[in-house]
C-alpha cells in the first residue's frame, strides 16, 4: 500500500489552459510562463550515484535536471546551454546504461507550419556523475523525438518521432542511421525482447504491431494489434496508437498497459496478446516496472485519477496500492507520465499537462 505521499516543485506556473494546447511560440509572449512552466515527464534512478533524472518539458529548453533524494533539491544539468530552440522537452526519452552514462533525446511542441524551420531531435549522453550532457547526433531532420529505446548489447537505439510518427535505427558504433520512415502509428514507449527484436505499432487506423529483428535488418508487420486498439487510440494526442507502455517482464513476456488503462501480455515468440484486466476504472497506464520478483508495479490514472498497482504474474491478481494523493496538503496528482522504483521502497511519479499549474514529481513510499 502507499504509506505516505509528497509532492516537489521545480518550478511553478499557474496558466489558464493545459500544456497540450499550447505551443513554444504561444509561450514566448508571456515571459513567466516561458521561465516557469514545466512538466515531468521522464523519471530514471541512477543507482551509481542515487540520484534520480528528470526529463521535463520547459519552454525555456532547461529541460534536464538531477534530483537528490535526500536533500529534496533539484539540480539544472545544464541542457540549455546546447539546445535549439524547438528542444522543449525529453519525452519517455531517458535510458541508463551499464558503465553509468545516461542516453536520452529531445522532443518538441511546435506546429506543422514550423517544421521546416527546426533541425530535428537530438541524441545527447550523459556521463556517470557529469552536470552537462553532450550531442551527438541528430538522427533525422526536421522531426524530434518523442521516444528512445536502448540496446546496450547491440550498441543500437530505437527512435520514434513527432509530428512525423517515424522509426529509425541509430548505431552508436558507426553513427549510422537507419530510417525507416513514416509508420503511421506511435506508442509512448516501447520495448525490446530477450531475442533484442524491438516491438512498436504501425498504420494509422488500426495500428498493428510490428516486430524489428536487427540481427536480419528487417520488419515483421502484423495484421494485428492489442485489444481495444481502436478506441484506445488518439487519448495521448492526435494520432498516437493505443500503447502507453511496454516493458520486457524479464519472464519471456512483453508486458504492456494500455491507453485504455488496461494490461495485456505479448508473447514475442506467436505475436499473441493476452489481456490480463483492468486494475482501477481510469484511462493511462504509462508507468510499469518489474516489482519484488514476481510483480509489476504500475502507474496509471487521469484527470486526478493517479494511483499506483501491483500484478501479480503468479496469481493474476491486481491489487490497487492507493490513489495519488499529497498526505499533508490533499492535493491530488492530474495525469500520470512516468514511474520508477527506488529499492522497492519508493515509487517516484512524473505528472505531466496539467489545466491550472505545473507539473510535479511525486514521491510514494510504499509498504512492503
Amino acid at each position: 500500500m502507499i504509506k505516505k505521499v509528497r509532492h516537489y516543485v521545480l518550478r511553478d506556473y499557474r496558466p489558464s489552459k493545459a500544456l497540450s494546447d499550447e505551443t513554444e511560440a504561444a509561450a514566448a509572449d508571456d515571459k513567466d510562463k516561458f521561465e516557469n512552466y514545466v512538466a515531468f515527464t521522464d523519471v530514471l534512478f541512477h543507482p551509481g550515484d542515487g540520484k534520480l533524472y528528470c526529463g521535463v518539458t520547459a519552454y525555456n529548453t532547461d529541460i534536464l535536471h538531477r534530483f537528490d533524494m535526500e536533500s529534496k533539491q533539484f539540480e539544472s544539468l545544464h541542457y540549455r546551454e546546447i539546445s535549439d530552440p524547438f528542444e522543449v522537452k525529453v519525452h519517455r526519452s531517458l535510458e541508463l546504461a551499464s558503465d553509468g552514462t545516461i542516453y536520452g533525446a529531445t522532443a518538441c511542441l511546435y506546429s506543422v507550419d514550423k517544421r521546416l524551420q527546426a533541425p530535428g531531435g537530438s541524441l545527447f549522453r550523459l556521463g556517470p556523475g557529469a552536470d552537462h550532457a553532450e550531442k551527438f547526433a541528430r538522427p533525422v531532420d526536421h522531426d524530434y523525438i518523442q521516444t528512445i529505446s536502448l540496446d546496450e548489447e547491440r550498441q543500437l537505439i530505437y527512435g520514434q518521432t513527432y509530428p512525423v510518427f517515424r522509426f529509425f535505427v541509430y548505431d552508436l558504433a558507426s553513427g549510422e542511421t537507419t530510417d525507416f520512415g513514416f509508420m503511421g502509428s506511435i506508442t509512448h514507449i516501447s520495448a525490446i525482447d530477450d531475442d533484442g527484436c524491438f516491438w512498436g505499432t504501425w498504420d494509422r487506423v488500426q495500428h498493428h504491431l510490428y516486430k524489428y529483428d536487427p540481427s536480419t535488418k528487417e520488419i515483421t508487420w502484423f495484421r494485428h494489434s492489442i485489444p481495444n486498439a481502436r478506441e484506445d487510440s488518439n487519448r495521448m494526442y492526435p494520432g498516437a496508437g493505443p500503447v502507453d507502455c511496454m516493458i520486457n517482464g524479464g519472464d519471456g513476456y512483453i508486458y504492456i498497459g494500455t491507453c485504455g488503462g488496461s494490461l495485456c501480455r505479448l508473447d514475442p515468440k506467436t505475436a499473441e496478446v493476452r489481456y490480463l484486466g483492468k486494475p482501477a476504472p481510469t484511462k493511462r497506464m504509462p508507468g510499469l516496472k518489474v516489482w519484488k520478483d514476481s510483480l509489476l508495479l504500475g502507474a496509471g490514472g487521469d484527470e486526478e485519477g493517479g494511483m499506483l498497482f501491483s500484478y501479480d504474474r503468479e496469481t493474476g491478481a491486481f491489487h490497487v496500492l492507493g490513489s495519488i494523493r499529497d498526505s499533508e496538503t490533499g492535493l491530488k496528482l492530474y495525469r500520470v507520465h512516468d514511474v520508477c522504483v527506488v529499492n522497492d521502497e519508493t515509487a517516484y511519479v512524473a505528472e505531466t499537462d496539467v489545466p491550472g499549474r505545473s507539473g510535479y514529481l511525486w514521491e510514494c513510499e510504499l509498504e512492503i
